[in-house]
């Protein structure tokens, strides 16, 4: 669908012939953004409407994208709470609160937005706009944040056996209030003075809603915001991806260990285990907490390492077997080599079985990185292309493509309605929540 070409100009040529080098320079060191510089007529958008499908067409668009961001997130709230399961674990306050904030992105931030891409041109007012801005920064900022916090729980969950247990309500309600206090502070900095001076004319005679474009506020934003959180969600992924790679090798060079012979132990101190200050748990293997999305582990403790059950056969006959607990608590891998008269039928069972094993666990291997793929690589399609306009315009002092702009904010603004996807339906836990939820919402309609 072509384009007309005055939605790229603006409304008179005069306003044009008054953009010179001299005044890109000089509003790029007043810090403020170059409409400033238009006279009170000029617009981002052309008085030149669009065409009535082409209009219809965006509208509607945005409005799938809305219900998406709004039924998604609120699924997702609804589950955590009617589900005891899900309400009683710590790592999913972290889930709950993301969809919190995404909720907010569908209720208040894109129905706005989409008035302001569909209409044009803002024609709300200086004080709804402030608090679009707001909201909008606060909420966007938390969900960028949220998914920093849910990789770190993640990589302490991997590499830290003790983390399992320590994760407290107390612990992760601490993490929630870091985040929301920083996305607080982020969205109301312009309040308190971090403003360019053309903020309100560029409301009131261009008729574009705009978050301040104070150079200094605009590095520190977007670095808080979106640079140091990418910084740390790739790191932590990568690590991740490396601590799971070792267990999965531990996983299949542990199969079996031999037990020593029964006179060997001293069973009064294999009763007695040494008190340590460590966690005395075993070594786990956690990839589920992976494939899962942090939502494997039933429990917020490890099952006991498995006994060495006494023999009934001699030192040379005895039966070696190797079981590994995973997050859940449930016997991961258990290989048995049995010696006797029958070994031999046994042996091509063995094999067949070790053959399967080795099969599942590459593709559970080959999911896990999936997963982490998935979560890293669609952050940074969302978010990357308008934090990276955002930066460039204030500080190149140029004036951005409104198309560009409006594609790189909805982009974003996807992510949100992507995040109860990514974060929830990779669960078997959320996946059974939801069909609940839609029984119940289907008996209720049946009544």
């Amino acid at each position: 669908m072509m384009i007309d070409e005055q939605f790229w100009n603006f409304t008179t040529s005069s306003s044009t012939a008054a953009i010179t080098p001299q005044t890109i320079l000089s509003a790029a060191a007043r810090g403020t953004h170059l409409v400033d510089q238009f006279p009170a007529h000029a617009e981002i958008f052309s008085d030149v409407e669009r065409p009535l499908v082409q209009t219809v067409i965006l509208a509607s668009v945005l409005l799938l994208l809305i219900l998406s961001c709004f039924i998604g997130n609120l699924f997702v709230i609804l589950a955590i709470i009617m589900e005891r399961d899900l309400r009683g674990r710590p790592q999913y306050y972290l889930i709950f609160s993301l969809a919190v904030a995404d909720l907010i992105v569908g209720m208040i931030v894109t129905p706005l937005g989409a008035w302001f891409t569909v209409t044009g041109s803002w024609n709300l007012g200086v004080v709804v706009c402030d608090f679009w801005i707001s909201v909008d920064v606060l909420v966007c900022t938390a969900s960028i944040l949220h998914l920093v916090a849910i990789a770190l729980d993640r990589y302490w969950s991997i590499t830290d056996i003790c983390y399992v247990q320590n994760r407290t309500p107390k612990r992760i309600t601490c993490m929630l209030a870091i985040i929301w206090f920083v996305s607080l502070l982020i969205s109301l900095a312009p309040f308190a003075g971090w403003k360019d001076e053309g903020f309100s004319d560029r409301v009131l005679k261009q008729h574009v809603c705009l978050i301040s474009q104070q150079i200094s506020y605009q590095v520190f934003s977007t670095a808080t915001a979106f640079y140091i959180p990418l910084i740390a969600i790739v790191v932590i992924y990568w690590k991740i991806m490396r601590a799971a790679k070792k267990r999965f090798k531990r996983e299949r060079d542990r199969r079996t260990v031999i037990r020593p012979p029964p006179d060997a132990i001293d069973e009064k101190k294999a009763m007695m285990p040494k008190k340590s200050k460590k966690c005395p748990l075993p070594p786990a293997v956690v990839i589920s907490d992976i494939q899962n999305n942090g939502g494997a582990a039933k429990n917020n403790s490890i099952k006991n390492p498995p006994r060495h059950h006494e023999s009934s056969s001699s030192a040379s006959e005895e039966e070696r077997t190797m079981t590994m607990t995973n997050v859940n608590g449930d016997a991961a891998t258990q290989e048995t080599k049995i010696d006797g008269e029958d070994g031999r039928n046994k042996a091509g069972i063995i094999k067949r079985r070790r053959r399967t094993k080795e099969s599942n666990e590459m593709k559970r291997e080959r999911k896990a990185w999936r997963t982490l793929a998935i979560i890293t690589g669609t952050f940074v399609a969302c978010w990357t292309p308008f934090f990276l306009v955002s930066i460039y315009r204030p500080i190149c002092g140029c004036q951005i493509s409104p198309v560009l702009e409006q594609v790189t904010l909805w982009l974003g603004y996807l992510n949100s309605a992507l995040n109860p996807v990514i974060y929830t339906v990779f669960s078997q836990d959320f996946r059974a929540a939801f069909k609940r939820i839609i029984k119940r919402i289907c008996l209720i309609h049946d009544y």
